[in-house]
């Protein structure tokens, strides 16, 4: 799965959402703990938009190019057996996707199917590729240009994007960054998150250690360690003022990404101040 250190509790948690439902052996890795180095594009157009844009082209080389890979981002939980994705099949295309979003919203690339055999990806010469202007960073992300053919044979359902119905949603995909549980208390699905969270702190799979551990990082928020400690599922069953008092100071990790927008706002926000 994609990670950074800065998620390693929504990684972690994605994680044992797996665990939970797959019946068969698994072994999941953050793609980041393979230590493999991503070159940085020369341009800022195409530097990452999230924290692990890049990872998931690493992929079929970590795998020795070889076998099966299922690519997931780390801002996601899982409410279906994964034996159901690996086991699908692929046919003569290299990589299979979702075929939508939901509610209209375009499929992404952040659930795939991989065949390691056929997808001779080397990142330094992906990124070459993106400094020469021989793909555009949409080009490379969105359409995934660099497959020779690309299925969208998975189910909406294995990506739904901030929205989830009983049932029909297998995993749901927490793409609104200012809203992610781990951050932000406006989630409309937070409290599923987190009563997954809950359950994995009672198993022993995360403790409440390893929460303030992250929020003492400033990962993750710290209103919700105080969430979990007094057993509310929904973060706004925590007094308002003590959620305002907690988080006051909190910003979310992404906000100090290279290239992000906030990041720019911030910076003319400060040149503005600068030239009164």
């Amino acid at each position: 799965m994609a990670a950074t250190t800065a998620e390693w509790l929504p990684a972690r948690l994605l994680e044992f959402s797996i665990r939970e439902r797959t019946s068969w052996p698994l072994e999941l890795r953050s793609i980041e703990s393979f230590g493999r180095r991503i070159p940085r594009p020369a341009h800022k157009r195409n530097l990452a938009r999230t924290p692990f844009s890049f990872q998931r082209f690493l992929i079929p080389e970590l795998c020795a190019y070889q076998g099966r890979a299922i690519y997931l981002d780390a801002d996601m939980q899982v409410f279906s057996d994964m034996a159901d994705l690996w086991t699908m099949p692929m046919g003569n295309h290299d990589l299979l996707t979702v075929d939508g979003g939901a509610l209209g919203r375009k499929g992404q690339f952040s659930v795939m199917l991989l065949n390691c055999e056929s997808l001779k990806w080397r990142i330094e010469d992906i990124v070459d590729g993106l400094d020469r202007q021989e793909y555009s960073y949409e080009e490379l992300l969105h359409d995934m240009c660099l497959a020779r053919s690309v299925g969208r044979d998975i189910p909406a359902g294995w990506n739904s994007l901030e929205h989830h119905e009983p049932q029909a949603t297998r995993l749901l995909h927490y793409t609104d960054m200012n809203a992610q549980p781990w951050v932000a208390v406006n989630n409309a699905f937070a409290h599923l998150w987190v009563a997954c969270l809950r359950r994995a702190v009672s198993a022993g799979f995360i403790t409440l250690s390893d929460i303030e551990r992250e929020v003492k990082a400033g990962h993750v928020r710290p209103s919700l360690l105080a969430q979990i400690e007094s057993k509310f599922d929904d973060p706004l069953a925590l007094p308002v003022n003590e959620r305002r008092r907690l988080d006051r100071k909190f910003i979310a990790p992404y906000k100090c990404l290279d290239g992000h927008r906030w990041r720019r706002w911030a910076s003319w926000g400060r040149r503005l101040l600068t030239s009164r």
